[in-house]
């Protein structure tokens, strides 16, 4: 990024001071991570306040301070808005319009981040692509994505996340996708939105922001398969269930690692991340290399290098232990593709699992649900942790499941006490929750830490 600050100011119709005139290399919000060249914004957040930390900012070389309060700021070049997170992404919006490149935008209920860094690595393999870091797809996270695209980039990946209605919507003014990737719509958020026809409502948000561009779907996702071409975009359907599509996986075959490989327009892919719900977020990554003209055989082998991030289906063997660390998250959805990966090992299998959250008043039924599953997969040990452990293990004895196989335990504390007396050295581990259920911390035991 490099932008002057009088544009900045400017753009904000601000009194402009032409000694302070310099290039704006980089957006921040954090002061502890300020480079010389920055411009910092003060964010107001639910457990903190960026005005707090302006004068830590501007001591630390940022070229200038968007605030919303007025302050007792060790420096001048302070510009004044009326909100700070509008101004951001509002600045951000400015900024993509000054990079003539094509946006690819990515959303779903699960799947989002693997299937950016599928598009990513595809499109990497044959020029420069910018792309969100992590997970930085909220309301401040696609902003500061968007600003450190380089101006030399032949296209921009950005992963757009959500919670309520009307977020994406938010996020899909400031990206204006070329191409609109949409993974699957599932029960993540459910709670809060109330079906999964509030939860397509609230994705397909994204529709109205292309223009002229491309729609790339699952569609083996039965909301996502009514979606049709109109003078907007084109709708190009991928999937693993038919044959009538534009990118459909053929000759799919398992692995010994439990990866899978697949063909696709006569291109071989063998993934390294496992989960046969890799192979449709890899087809979406393939129909947007071929949309911008990637070279197939690279965009192939690069999609089939990439692994899985911190926490997102980690396979590793442990101290004889077979951990699948899939702990980043949980929702029914991607509770049944996990144990779908787990119930594929020949081992003794363990489902190490906390509670989904945001789930409303469909709490109670969809850990039921994800119990039943769990019996029908023929998983051996159920190990259930936190306030809805007895509604696992509720659905896995209505299904079939022993008692004798079933553990409940109250919180992660106890669990971490009493899981070694359960599992054995050689068995597969699966350990799963939500976010807010930290069940990461189960991982330990297995390492050898102190309890």
């Amino acid at each position: 990024m490099r932008i002057k600050l009088s544009e900045i100011y400017y753009f904000f119709k601000t009194e402009f001071n032409k000694s302070f005139e310099t290039d704006v290399t980089g957006v921040s919000i954090d002061s502890r991570t300020i480079n010389p060249g920055d411009i910092f914004f003060a964010i107001e957040g639910e457990n903190f306040d960026g005005h707090t930390f302006v004068n830590k900012a501007l001591e630390a070389k940022a070229v200038a301070a968007v605030c919303s309060k007025k302050g007792d700021y060790s420096d001048d070049k302070v510009i004044y808005v009326e909100n700070t997170l509008k101004a951001l992404q509002d600045l951000a919006r400015y900024y993509r319009f000054s990079l003539n490149i094509p946006f690819v935008s990515v959303t779903g209920s699960n799947g989002k981040t693997t299937t950016k860094e599928y598009i990513n690595a595809a499109l990497s393999s044959s020029f420069k692509t910018g792309c969100t870091k992590g997970n930085l797809n909220n309301q401040t996270g696609v902003p500061l994505t968007i600003f450190s695209v380089d101006e030399d980039s032949k296209a921009a990946v950005i992963e757009m996340g959500m919670n309520n209605k009307g977020e994406i919507n938010d996020l899909a003014s400031i990206v204006i996708p070329h191409i609109a990737v949409i993974t699957n719509i599932g029960t993540s958020h459910i709670g809060r939105l109330g079906s999964r026809e509030n939860i397509y409502k609230a994705k397909t948000e994204v529709l109205d922001y292309i223009n002229n561009g491309y729609l790339v779907v699952n569609s083996d996702d039965d909301m996502l398969s009514s979606l049709v071409s109109n003078d907007k975009y084109t709708v190009i359907r991928t999937g693993i269930k038919a044959d009538n599509l534009d990118y459909a996986a053929k000759n799919i075959v398992l692995n010994e690692d439990n990866t899978y490989s697949f063909t696709v327009r006569d291109t071989r892919i063998k993934l390294s991340i496992p989960g046969i719900h890799n192979v449709n977020n890899a087809l979406l990554a393939f129909a947007v290399a071929d949309i911008l003209k990637a070279d197939r055989n690279k965009a192939g082998k690069a999609i089939g290098s990439c692994v899985n991030q911190k926490m997102r289906t980690q396979i590793s063997d442990i101290n004889g232990y077979i951990v699948i660390n899939d702990a980043y998250n949980a929702n029914y959805d991607s509770m049944r593709a996990s144990i779908d990966i787990l119930k594929k090992y020949r081992n003794r299998r363990v489902a190490v699992l906390g509670d989904m959250l945001e789930l409303g008043e469909y709490e109670k039924a969809l850990h039921e649900k994800t119990g039943e599953y769990l019996a029908e997969s023929g998983i051996d040990i159920l190990i259930a942790v936190g306030k809805n452990a007895v509604n696992y293990k509720t659905g896995a004895l209505n299904h079939g499941m022993s008692e004798n196989s079933i553990f409940v335990f109250n919180d992660l504390t106890e669990a971490k006490m009493l899981i070694k007396d359960i599992i054995c050295k050689g068995d597969t581990i699966l350990v799963k929750g939500s976010r807010g259920s930290s069940m990461e911390k189960i991982i330990g035991v297995f390492e050898g830490d102190e309890v």
